[in-house]
């Protein structure tokens, strides 16, 4: 371990103690192995020229970017193989950065996370309710605390992730970390100062984002399945609902009526189920680009439709078949023509899924991110 990178990401109003700053750079130049630390500054503006020259400081300035934006730029600057990410506006002092690194250095986890002693993870309950919510947080996150703001990991955790989308929104530091790092994670725990601010801001859409993005980093098809099957439910609920109201007014007009020989063919049935289908078919298309797969929202949506329709062909057509055939062979299915739809539509799901996933939202390859500071050395960065 040579080349140590602390990025400091700006992430409050009030002038920040760059005293701190020089006192973490004193400390880390100690650690045996390190010859040199960099520190590096991404805010919105640049730090005062008399406090630079106390130590070196790379500087990445962007007046319109948000915390994550910043981070992600910081990082795109950054040279080390170790790196530090510190938020400013917690009350970290230098023992806890020298806690994260031991563990980091002991080869225990490739990602480790400070986890104050006060908060006893992410959350403050204590007991039973607690330590589930803490366990939850484990399993879906990786670590117990998703609002820590000191994280120290290896060059190769990183993901392409940053370099794909450098300006994603988000606020949430930690959670950005969990997106597109790697690897075995830890949780340490660390010292905090008294007036150290947890960032309790209400949870906004940005916030949901990143916490979808985690999800879909850390169970990759299992998170998508469960989105997709959600979003398959509500389309389910359309689908049966237009069925019904439009298999009762055919059959208030005369044109309904119950299936008796096998071989009979209810024209009344078929075209219910043909626009409750489409109506179905189009909402969750809409739901999925904008849900499950928003990451592959490139491209016309017209183009994307009539793909996402015609992949999905084979399950519709198995859909419409269950609800006329069942119908037609079942009494219990022509008394209750809805369940026959269910049939069809759970059925179908599975095949909608696939096609889906690996044809219609199929993430085009990206380049490669960097293994080594030679190769990040060669990303462009938005340095001052």
């Amino acid at each position: 371990m040579s080349l140590i990178s602390l990025i400091v990401p700006e992430t409050r109003e009030e002038a920040f103690r760059h005293d701190e700053l020089a006192e973490y750079q004193r400390l880390l130049l100690e650690r045996p192995g390190v010859n040199a630390v960099e520190v590096i500054w991404a805010g919105s503006a640049p730090v005062e020229r008399s406090t630079i020259g106390l130590y070196p400081m790379i500087q990445v300035i962007d007046e319109g970017a948000d915390h994550v934006s910043l981070l992600r730029q910081g990082l795109t600057a950054a040279k080390g193989e170790t790196l530090i990410i510190l938020d400013p506006a917690r009350e970290y002092g230098p023992d806890a950065l020298t806690q994260v690194l031991d563990a980091l250095d002991a080869g225990q986890a490739d990602v480790v996370v400070g986890v104050p002693h006060s908060s006893r993870g992410l959350f403050s309950l204590r007991g039973v309710q607690g330590r589930t919510l803490s366990i939850l947080g484990r399993l879906a996150l990786g670590t117990s605390d998703g609002l820590s703001g000191l994280v120290a990991l290896r060059r190769s955790a990183v993901g392409s992730l940053v370099l794909e989308n450098p300006r994603i929104p988000g606020s949430r530091i930690l959670l950005d970390v969990l997106t597109w790092c790697s690897g075995r994670f830890l949780d340490v725990p660390v010292p905090t100062g008294l007036n150290d601010r947890r960032r309790l801001d209400p949870i906004g859409l940005d916030d949901l984002r990143q916490l979808k993005r985690v999800l879909d980093h850390r169970f990759g098809t299992l998170s998508r399945l469960v989105q997709f099957c959600i979003v398959g439910a509500s389309g389910m609920v359309v689908d049966l609902t237009l069925y019904a109201v439009l298999l009762w007014f055919l059959a208030s007009v005369g044109l309904g009526g119950t299936p008796e020989p096998a071989t009979s063919f209810n024209r009344s049935m078929f075209f219910a189920g043909c626009l409750s289908i489409g109506a179905a078919l189009t909402w969750n298309f809409l739901l999925n680009r904008r849900l499950t797969f928003n990451d592959t929202r490139g491209g016309s949506i017209i183009r994307q439709y009539f793909i996402y329709a015609l992949g999905n062909a084979l399950g519709i057509v198995v859909s419409l078949t269950l609800r006329l055939y069942l119908p037609s062979r079942f009494g219990v299915f022509a008394r209750h023509r809805l369940a026959a739809a269910v049939v069809g539509i759970v059925v179908a799901t599975g095949i909608s899924f696939s096609m889906s996933r690996w044809i219609v939202f199929r993430r085009k390859p990206t380049a490669k991110p960097p293994t080594s500071p030679s190769e990040a050395a060669d990303e462009p960065a938005a340095v001052a």
